[in-house]
């Protein structure tokens, strides 16, 4: 009758004349329930109905029938597989009888109980698949479970169902199909993660059926990755691949080719230019799941070796995004990729990263880089997202150290900077060692090269002084986080160790001191002293450290003021804070000055000034040993809004001038050109500078590079005032350094004819026809000049007898050629006072041979 109503009712039909009535559906679901009870339960193997606790039941003098249960699993293979007819659970009993009826028959056939034929064979074989590929995979595992917890079944039952389950867990989707199965009748005593990771990893599979459990799991975790309801299952496939991962190195290899092939398009992108290379969704995407793969578990997640050679690319992705405002999620992810990939490595890998890194090596092994025409940019078309283009635009520069500072200073891996940060500190005497050798190579280097020339210069130019600058920079960005300073204080033993191969560095170049930099040094020497200072350690540690490279450095050089910088940390090594007899009455008048000049009163700031200005007149040792901190506290009473305050600390750096000339002029000329200082500010800064060139006088030629590139550079300000100031003082400058002008002129009077064509503050063009005027004033003799006259003479000419200019313009231009007519006159004079005599020699004949000289080489014959 079940039969007969299957085959003539079109359940699946929704037709009017074919529907079903719930209620017959019902009673037609209830009628399959019961016989499948008392007609497949009832026939199963004997060993089904064994064992604690028992699945199935049945009255004990019932015997089975295998032939019986062969025709009722015909009877049914129609039935249970009409979809409508699944009404929530309603046949799950009669399919786990139905699954357990065909098991029954293969273990009979196996044990040799019943006989079937080969087809017969294939076809209860192909009832499982049908099942398989008809109803919820789910359910097929649990069924499976179920039997299988049965440790009373045989061993051919055991081996059956150990043999199904495996084809099943291997076939596409048999990952996801276990895990629900385990999700809804797991153990309590054992972790849902615990028992699949189990059930999968085995080291018994084959390597194919290792290989498609991995890709299964994988596209698992990327499936599920954005799905918060199915979030909870993420343990379990990060588990189960991470010990398929540990197996064997086939595994480690196809997950790794999996990676490269994840990220491959952002490596070596195969879309045209100037169009998107994925979806930005997509991308996001991506790099969750790589979150998720690597960073949300230390036990469960994948190694983070395999991030190594993609950490130069994943920094240039957070280079790129972490500008933009509506991506704190995506940033987040990067920063935590990095991190974990960063700090799981072993001291002399992360030298190595890092040194990769800072110093831009392409090759270092197994690096991958993200494509050089990749741009991200804000999509036209949908605001909150971003884009991933090709840019036909060509490749761009960039630097991983920047990027990589900002994601230290805002995590919490305190160490893992204090180690990076002792790692570039490291590079540094590296990089003077290269700067030998490069400046070498840039020598023999020939001017006309086949490639590019300007490519070539651009690579040589980043690669010897990008690196430097940006390891520096990364560096004092490090050393002013709060964290960062803690650490030092409290593992100063191994910046000191840094510290100690730098003197050795310094040491080994001791012939090119002076062209390094003496001031690096000097540097080097009072960070020493500040760390001991505030070191908690013994002094023996500092002195095993630290004594021979600074006695063999004291034998190589013979700046004065250096040495007593060594002989001071000699003494600090020995125990002894008191250099000699003299050492403390000059420490107490350096600090008690220092500390008027710090107080907030500005009659006790002049007056430390007053006593610093003696100090360094006199050349005291220690003051001038100090020279950084005397300069880094006139650099801030320097903004002090009391004239009499900063106009005396102008005074202080003159006095200063005459110690560190180099080191004062450099620093002033930053500060000045520093845009982001304030308008007063560098003001007072140029009247500063102004003030040492006139101290210095002639003398201050050996800086007219930094003195005329400074005021030139803010001619060009867009600040009105500012080019007013940079004009005033360049035209004072001017008449100091008149002779030394020349290779300057042409840029300088095309500032001068700028400004008086373009300009549009009145004030400023007065002060830049006053350069000229100032110019011819300083000049002594003409003859040295005649170059620049004409040119001079034409500009004041014009601008003198132009009656629509202003009038004060016209003033100095006059002034300019009264000046320049009396010079000419004066030169005309002299000329005209000394008669001219020509008097004609002939060289060789009957001269006199000096005694003592040695004779030409070809006259030596």
């Amino acid at each position: 009758m079940i039969k007969e109503i299957a085959n003539n009712v079109n359940f699946i039909s929704n037709s009017k004349e074919d529907l079903v009535a719930e209620r017959h559906k019902c009673l037609f679901i209830a009628c399959v329930q019961d016989i499948a009870q008392w007609s497949l339960q009832q026939h199963l193997h004997p060993n089904f109905y064994k064992g604690r606790p028992a699945l199935f039941s049945r009255p004990h003098d019932k015997k089975t029938s295998f032939k019986n249960l062969e025709i009722y699993i015909g009877g049914f293979t129609h039935v249970l597989f009409i979809k409508p007819l699944h009404i929530g659970k309603s046949l799950d009993e009669p399919i786990l009888q139905y699954m357990a009826g065909i098991f029954s028959l293969l273990m009979a056939f196996e044990d040799k109980e019943y006989v079937m034929a080969d087809q017969e064979i294939i076809n209860k074989t192909a009832c499982l698949q049908r099942v398989w590929l008809s109803l919820p995979k789910a359910l097929y595992f649990r069924n499976l479970m179920l039997m299988k917890n049965n440790k009373i079944l045989s061993s051919s039952g055991q081996k059956i169902l150990q043999r199904q389950l495996l084809v099943r867990l291997w076939s596409p989707g048999g990952f996801n199909a276990v895990v629900f199965a385990l999700a809804e009748c797991k153990n309590e005593e054992h972790s849902l993660e615990e028992l699949i990771s189990r059930l999968i990893a085995q080291p018994a599979y084959s390597a194919k059926a290792q290989k498609s459990l991995i890709a299964q799991i994988l596209n698992f975790l990327q499936s599920y990755v954005d799905n918060q309801e199915l979030l909870q299952y993420m343990g379990v496939g990060l588990l189960s691949l991470r010990r398929l991962y540990d197996l064997n190195d086939e595994n480690k290899t196809f997950v790794e080719g999996w990676l490269q092939s994840q990220l491959h398009i952002l490596i070596q992108p195969s879309c045209e230019k100037d169009f998107a290379i994925m979806d930005w969704s997509n991308f996001q995407s991506l790099i969750s799941f790589l979150f998720q793969l690597f960073c949300t578990s230390t036990v469960e997640c994948l190694p983070s070796n395999l991030l190594t050679s993609y950490l130069n690319l994943i920094l240039n992705i957070f280079y790129h995004v972490q500008q933009y405002n509506n991506v704190q999620l995506l940033q987040g992810h990067l920063k935590a990729l990095i991190l974990k990939c960063l700090h799981n490595q072993n001291a002399k890998d992360l030298h190595k990263l890092i040194e990769a890194l800072a110093l831009q090596r392409t090759d270092f092994k197994g690096w991958f880089a993200l494509n050089d025409c990749i741009r991200f940019d804000e999509n036209p078309l949908n605001s909150q997202d971003l884009r991933i283009i090709l840019t036909s635009e060509g490749p761009h520069l960039w630097d991983p150290l920047p990027a990589l500072v900002i994601i230290l200073k805002s995590s919490t891996f305190n160490l893992l900077s204090y180690n990076i940060f002792l790692i570039l500190f490291r590079l540094l005497p590296k990089l003077m060692k290269e700067d030998e050798e490069e400046k070498k190579i840039s020598e023999s280097m020939e001017l006309l090269q086949p490639e590019d020339l300007q490519q070539t210069i651009l690579r040589e130019v980043n690669s010897t002084y990008a690196g430097r600058l940006h390891i520096i920079k990364a560096l004092e960005s490090l050393v002013q986080h709060q964290p960062m300073k803690c650490m030092i204080n409290e593992n100063c033993s191994e910046l000191l160790r840094c510290l100690a191969d730098i003197l050795i560095n310094f040491a080994e170049l001791n012939k090119h001191l002076v062209e390094i930099n003496e001031s690096t040094l000097m540097i080097t020497l009072i960070l020493i002293r500040e760390v001991m200072q505030i070191s908690t350690s013994s002094s023996d540690d500092f002195q095993t450290v630290l004594s021979k490279p600074l006695h063999n450095l004291y034998e190589h050089i013979d700046r004065q003021s250096l040495k007593y910088q060594i002989l001071s940390l000699l003494h600090l090594l020995q125990g002894q804070n008191n250099l000699n007899v003299r050492y403390e009455p000059l420490k107490n008048q350096f600090e008690e000055a220092r500390g008027l000049v710090e107080a907030k009163e500005s009659y006790l700031q002049v007056e430390g000034i007053e006593k610093l200005i003696k100090l360094v007149n006199c050349r005291d040792a220690y003051t001038v040993s100090n020279g950084h901190a005397v300069v880094a506290m006139a650099l801030n009473t320097l903004k002090s809004p009391e004239s009499y305050t900063f106009l005396n600390c102008v005074r202080l750096f003159t006095a200063l001038v005459h110690v560190m000339e180099v080191e004062i002029l450099d620093l002033l000329g930053d500060e000045y050109i520093a845009d982001s200082s304030t308008l007063d500010y560098r003001l007072v800064v140029g009247e500063v500078i102004l003030k040492i060139g006139r101290e210095l006088g002639p003398l201050c030629y050996k800086y007219k590079f930094i003195l005329l590139n400074c005021f030139m550079n803010g001619c060009r300000s867009h600040l009105s005032e500012f080019r007013l100031s940079a004009f005033s003082n360049l035209a004072q400058l001017c008449r100091i350094l008149t002779y030394q002008v020349h290779q300057y002129f042409q840029e300088l009077l095309h500032l001068i004819d700028y400004e008086i064509t373009s300009g549009k503050y009145l004030p400023a063009k007065r002060a830049a026809v006053l350069v000229l005027s100032d110019l011819l004033e300083g000049m002594d003799n003409l003859i040295d000049y005649e170059e620049m006259l004409l040119p001079i003479y034409r500009l004041l000419k014009c601008l003198a007898y132009f009656k629509q200019s202003d009038e004060q313009i016209r003033v100095h231009a006059t002034n300019g050629l009264k000046s320049l007519s009396e010079k000419c006159t004066k030169l005309l004079e002299d000329i005209t006072a000394s008669p001219l005599e020509k008097e004609i020699k002939i060289l060789g004949l009957k001269d006199s041979s000096k005694p003592g000289l040695k004779k030409h080489i070809l006259v030596m014959n």
